[in-house]
């Protein structure tokens, strides 16, 4: 559901915002304009034939370990990140999940009966830059970039933003308990150039 560059300024981002499909066109940013037409396509089914359940999960940027030996767009962002990049991911940055949690939302809601619409799923939304933080001090020997503290222009930080699925009972695992077994797998499959001690 991200990059909306257009979503107003000092309001959390909900269920309501949609992937700003002509700004990812102009940039060549191709992963979220198909996903974006799949779940539309998807509501499309349900609303010209109806008979069945759509529910959308939205899931954050996710991390914790890899199962394929690829590195996938997720894990790369925190690789790059632990590598010293300077991108401040712009508008492709909402926030972080383990995907462990991702995984037990899409039980969680194929499981709830009256389960319906769209799920944000994210362990809250903030910039890019205090997940830089939250990874630099955990990892401080990686030259991880400083960045200034505004990196995604306007997102409102919001702690609860899957509200959603914590009303449903899904507890999310702490961003640094994430980023720990991410590094983890990062390492042990030579995705990272040194040893990951860690504070």
């Amino acid at each position: 559901m991200v990059p909306n560059p257009a979503w107003p300024e000092n309001t959390p981002l909900d269920e309501s915002s949609w992937t700003d499909v002509e700004y990812c066109e102009s940039r060549g940013k191709w992963y979220p304009v198909s996903k974006t037409a799949a779940e539309k396509a998807a509501w499309e089914f349900k609303r010209d034939h109806g008979g069945a359940d759509v529910v959308a999960i939205l899931p954050a940027t996710c991390i914790g370990s890899l199962l394929q030996p690829e590195l996938n767009a997720s894990s790369a962002v925190l690789q790059r990140l632990m590598m010293g990049s300077k991108e401040t991911q712009e508008y492709h940055w909402l926030g972080a999940v383990h995907v462990k949690d991702v995984a037990k939302a899409q039980i969680l809601l194929y499981e709830t009966s009256t389960a319906s619409g769209r799920y944000l799923c994210t362990n809250g939304i903030y910039q890019f830059s205090t997940f830089a933080t939250i990874v630099s001090q955990l990892y401080p020997h990686f030259p991880i970039h400083r960045f200034p503290e505004e990196t995604q222009p306007g997102l409102t930080p919001c702690k609860d933003a899957a509200k959603r699925l914590i009303d449903l009972g899904l507890v999310f695992t702490p961003v640094q308990d994430a980023v720990r077994e991410a590094v983890e797998s990062l390492a042990a499959k030579a995705f990272l150039h040194q040893t990951p001690a860690r504070n």
